[in-house]
């Protein structure tokens, strides 16, 4: 958790950043911020772009984002933030009522009309205390896909889908997470022996169903509804298979990331979501395969140029072991 413990006072501190493009605005939010000791604010921006840049250094628990700003509007902004920390708490400022509905889509926990009062800060003080921030950031991947099917809940334990339509919707949503994915192709793929209008309710319903599993998962997630369209949107690098994918588009691997990326490698497992046998996911083994052989190479790229002879042979090792053994009265030739 990046809040701050005042031992003194025994409260906790929450660090904030304003973003606003007013600056008379932005200067009134942080001297009136600056009126709560539960605040510690960390970095005022009048440009999102700048407060987007030193997101990650700055590592607020708050952020207070103006609705209406050029370029990059608030919701756009608090997008982008939630990729990069998904546990931040988001308020909105806004001179108009009609934006409220549309914050709430993106998991904030209040929106203030301006001129923020005294008031309005102790509303959002009080909703801090509703929906605490989590001891830590989610770190862990909640979605493992890699020789098993698994989804954390906010417990730490294993979702239970309450039917397994409803389990390959998630699955199918999940990989194609962000994209909008038509009503009659989703019907197609999981109900082709269904009349239209069955199909059309049977989709309804799962889709309903997977929405309160949704509400059990450690990190924000949401299935949106377009015209005859649907889409899941939830934070990215958020599973298994998502690390391979960021991981492997590196053109190289770093300090930081080989942590991750050797525990990626020695402990991939095939196929995907655990045999369960979806049609629409076989080619995604092979594809997970392709990545995960360039992933080693670049370990092992890593390994050779700081000439860590035990992390080559451990990720020659982890290669061998992956290689499929071959069927009784298969033949193979090393030629």
């Amino acid at each position: 958790m990046s809040g701050i413990n005042d031992l003194e006072a025994g409260t906790m501190r929450y660090g904030v950043i304003v973003v606003e493009d007013e600056k008379k605005i932005l200067a009134y939010m942080k001297r009136k911020l600056g009126e709560f000791p539960e605040f510690e604010v960390r970095g005022c921006f009048d440009k999102p772009e700048d407060a987007l840049e030193a997101f990650v250094r700055l590592q607020p628990d708050v952020a207070f984002l103006d609705v209406e700003m050029p370029r990059m509007t608030g919701l756009q902004l608090a997008e982008k933030l939630l990729r990069l920390k998904p546990d931040t708490r988001l308020v909105f400022l806004t001179a108009y009522e009609q934006y409220a509905l549309e914050a709430f889509r993106v998991e904030a926990i209040d929106y203030l009309l301006k001129p923020v009062m005294s008031a309005d800060i102790e509303r959002v003080l009080h909703r801090l205390g509703k929906f605490p921030i989590p001891p830590k950031p989610v770190s862990r991947i909640p979605v493992r896909v890699f020789g098993t099917f698994e989804v954390e809940d906010r417990q730490g334990g294993v979702v239970k889908w309450p039917t397994k339509k409803a389990e390959e919707l998630f699955a199918y949503l999940w990989v194609n997470k962000g994209r909008q994915l038509g009503k009659w192709s989703l019907i197609e793929l999981l109900w082709p022996d269904l009349s239209e209008d069955r199909g059309a309710h049977t989709l309804h319903t799962t889709v309903y169903r997977v929405k309160q599993v949704l509400q059990q998962l450690p990190i924000p997630a949401a299935i949106e509804r377009g015209n005859a369209t649907y889409r899941l949107v939830a934070p990215a690098g958020t599973s298994d298979w998502e690390e391979l994918q960021g991981l492997a588009g590196e053109p190289r691997l770093d300090d930081p990331s080989v942590e991750r990326a050797v525990r990626l490698y020695t402990n991939y497992r095939q196929p995907l979501f655990g045999g369960r046998g979806y049609e629409w996911s076989v080619a995604l083994d092979a594809v997970s395969d392709r990545l995960m052989e360039k992933l080693g190479g670049m370990l092992l790229d890593y390994y050779r140029m700081k000439a860590d002879e035990a992390g080559i042979r451990r990720i020659l090792d982890a290669r061998e072991a992956r290689v499929p053994a071959y069927a009784e009265g298969t033949s193979f030739s090393c030629e």
